[in-house]
């Protein structure tokens, strides 16, 4: 049962180490087009947010698998 949920975890981390990557690409599109002054700085403020957000979970990922017993 002990792997499964080091597994699970495993997985969980991957898929939000790839919507970190996505989020990474996706505020230098709106960072070159706030410059441009096509798109509000909003926008590029939610994107950042998002990235905050998802650093946390992945710190908190990375330490439940290091621990070994999740504590989620």
């Amino acid at each position: 049962m002990e792997r499964l949920k080091s597994t699970l975890l495993e997985r969980r981390l991957e898929v939000v180490k790839k919507r970190k990557e996505s989020l990474l690409k996706e505020e230098a599109r709106l960072v070159r087009l706030a410059r441009q002054k096509q798109v509000k700085a909003v926008q590029l403020a939610k994107v950042k947010k998002e990235k905050v957000a998802l650093a946390f979970e992945e710190a908190k990922l990375l330490r439940a698998l290091k621990q070994g017993t999740p504590s989620l």
